[in-house]
């Protein structure tokens, strides 16, 4: 849009210029012509009356006094044509135009290099003709200078119109650049992300209009959050009491219907984590991994102590910040160490390792367990063994945000090893 304006201002101005120009152009060249003519008419005038002064006086057209009366006028293009082919002062041919003026008529007329002005003078029976030349470079005298001095003048103000044009196309520009920014900042995940309203009021309603909108994104996002929190009570207590309930009852149907109503609270309570997590998280996205990696070990060593398992970890002690925020990365990191304590039975070690590699970070996590029943665990939905096959759906989610990535793979013992890579912050 900016190159388009300043193109069109070009274009325009120059069209502009041109019209004007031209017509100035072909008025200095002919006020340059005029000037010279006028010039050496006024010369041809003076030394004719001259001229017809001393003849008068002497009583006739004394040659001797016609040729005092030019050498007085001192112009050395002027000269004059006697009837008998005589010639007093500059050297000239005698052209048709001078037979013509011999005839008592004053003329201009053309000829090669420039053009003579004539002008006769009648004596006591004889006429003799003042002829002053003027030269073609006397008839374009200034009309070079003149002419590049408008053709500056011209380039100055086209390139005049185009910076403006430019500078007007900029401040038009940048607040659709500001918006597509900002824009860009929300779909990243900044819900705080505005715009301030500037430029042409066209522009300023159009920032306005997309801050309300993420307002009431933001509006519907809470909104969202507070439904998930009501409806983690209105399935809980129903599924508690259902529990209480089953456990009253006597009977081989029991057990099944505790282990359904187990199953059953395990797939809710992933589906309102999963809900839970999908929402944009807020914060820096600078979490610092081996300090939440650290935190989180030390919080599920409680339990591994409880069930006989050896946990074990070789985290560095400094700060390796990664591109998640605090809470993104602590829930992925739980989801992966639960995922060890649900699926290995009681006393089965495992490990957690944190190293650097050119441009990011990696989390590895494994254990000495049955390991993995599928490759295909890590898709959407795909547990295959009584959970909701959400949680390590979430982990590769998380760590794609980053910049990194999931991989599956087999611990030294057989277990099953997660190697999470984190793009750095």
């Amino acid at each position: 849009m900016r190159g388009r304006l300043s193109l069109l201002v070009l274009a325009v101005a120059s069209m502009v210029v041109i019209a004007f120009l031209i017509p100035l152009a072909l008025l200095v060249r002919t006020q340059a012509s005029s000037r010279a003519l006028d010039d050496g008419q006024r010369t041809a005038r003076s030394v004719a009356s001259g001229i017809a002064v001393a003849s008068s006086l002497s009583g006739g057209l004394d040659p001797s006094i016609i040729q005092l009366v030019v050498a007085i006028a001192g112009d050395p293009a002027t000269s004059v044509f006697f009837a008998d082919g005589a010639v007093a002062g500059a050297p000239a041919t005698r052209s048709d135009a001078v037979a013509l003026a011999q005839g008592g008529r004053a003329l201009t007329a053309a000829v090669e290099g420039g053009v003579e002005v004539l002008v006769p003078v009648t004596g006591v029976g004889d006429t003799v003709v003042v002829r002053t030349f003027v030269t073609d470079g006397e008839l374009r005298e200034g009309v070079l200078s003149a002419t590049l001095a408008l053709a500056g003048l011209g380039l100055a103000l086209v390139a005049g119109g185009v910076v403006l044009a430019d500078r007007l196309g900029r401040n038009l520009v940048r607040p659709v650049t500001d918006l597509a920014a900002t824009a860009r900042r929300m779909a990243s995940g900044d819900l705080a992300a505005r715009v301030d309203p500037d430029g042409p009021p066209e522009m300023a309603d159009v920032g306005a209009a997309f801050n309300q909108l993420a307002d009431r994104v933001g509006d519907l996002i809470i909104e969202e959050r507070e439904s998930l929190a009501d409806l983690s009570h209105g399935l809980r207590t129903p599924l508690t009491s259902l529990r209480l309930q089953a456990e009253m009852l006597s009977g081989p149907g029991s057990a099944t219907m505790l282990e359904d109503l187990d199953r059953l609270s395990q797939q809710v309570d992933g589906l309102i984590a999963e809900a839970r997590r999908r929402s944009p998280a807020a914060g820096p996205r600078d979490a610092d991994l081996c300090a939440v990696a650290r935190e989180r070990f030390d919080f599920w060593s409680v339990l591994a102590d409880e069930q006989g398992r050896e946990p074990r970890r070789d985290i560095p002690g400094d700060s390796i910040p990664v591109a998640l925020t605090r809470d993104e990365l602590t829930a992925a990191i739980d989801i992966i160490l639960e995922n060890i304590f649900t699926h290995t039975p009681a006393g089965t070690a495992y490990r957690v390792a944190v190293t650097e590699s050119a441009g990011s970070v990696v989390l590895t996590v494994d254990d000495d367990g049955p390991g993995f029943p599928s490759e295909k665990v890590v898709l959407r939905g795909a547990s295959g063994v009584g959970s909701t096959g959400l949680g390590l759906d979430i982990v590769r989610r998380a760590a794609e945000r980053s910049g990194g990535g999931l991989t599956l793979g087999t611990s030294p013992t057989g277990g099953a090893c997660l190697i999470v890579t984190f793009g750095r912050a």
